[in-house]
């Protein structure tokens, strides 16, 4: 009878060790889907303010030339 309880213990173990595992493992392929995420996020940003830097300095230098060579004080 014993050997019985024991192998029904052990079957029971060893089922309870896999879904532990499994979910181990869910929760760290999702702490790293996250992270990539938000690294890809941080990469896009950086990436638009720098952008967004080049085409505001662009701008205004490109804008003051049109004006000043269109309407100076000679004519």
């Amino acid at each position: 009878m014993t050997k019985i309880y024991l192998t029904i213990l052990m079957c029971a173990i060893t089922v309870g060790a896999f879904f532990y595992g499994k979910n181990v493992g869910v929760s760290k392929c999702e702490t790293q889907n996250l992270q990539n995420q938000i690294r890809t996020k941080e990469q896009n940003q950086t990436k638009e303010r720098i952008l967004n830097d080049k085409v505001f300095k662009t701008g205004v230098a490109d804008i003051r030339r049109f004006l000043r060579d269109k309407y100076s004080i000679a004519e």
